[in-house]
């Protein structure tokens, strides 16, 4: 009985964890980091292969669910795990009326962010300023609590993977 309960929980760790990584090399594929894929899948290859293996020489419907559960739980805990490391570069566009926009974008400049502004025309030719922010994604949750200061922003925000040139570069005295 305790041998059957330790092959239960070896089966769902191994799940949660070979999940994690399969997240982690998902995420590291997105962003063109491919060295970590390497790792990533060699090591969740073996885990997932030990993981089967155990499944399958063992008896009765609980070594399925362990290893379903551990499966769905890695997923939960990958996603939590992949937005803490928070991989990558976002880009981001900030839709303003032109007084506004101009003083939030030197305020942005002042505070270390790369700005490029726009002019653009929205509903019935109303004149906007786009202000294109690119910015590490782990950056991200503090430069949103900086734009809620400004009033009501309207933005987009995308990922991309990557930049060339000066773009995005980042002037931050604390870094």
């Amino acid at each position: 009985m305790i041998n059957t309960m330790i092959n239960l929980l070896i089966i769902f760790l191994l799940n949660v964890l070979g999940t994690c990584l399969g997240n982690l090399k998902t995420t590291f594929l997105a962003q063109k980091a491919i060295k970590p894929v390497y790792v990533t899948t060699f090591i969740d290859a073996i885990i997932f292969v030990y993981a089967f293996k155990l499944t399958t020489t063992s008896s009765g419907y609980g070594f399925v669910l362990a290893f379903a559960v551990g499966k769905m739980f890695g997923v939960f805990l990958g996603s939590k795990i992949e937005k803490k490391l928070a991989f990558g570069l976002f880009e981001i566009d900030v839709y303003k009326h032109p007084i506004p926009g101009k003083l939030l974008a030197d305020n942005l400049r002042v505070q270390g962010y790369s700005v490029t502004t726009t002019l653009g025309y929205g509903i019935e030719g109303t004149e906007r300023l786009i202000l294109t922010i690119i910015l590490p994604r782990n950056h991200f949750s503090d430069f949103h609590e900086m734009l809620k200061q400004h009033g009501n922003v309207n933005m987009s925000v995308k990922s991309i993977s990557q930049t060339y040139g000066k773009v995005g570069g980042m002037n931050f005295a604390a870094e």
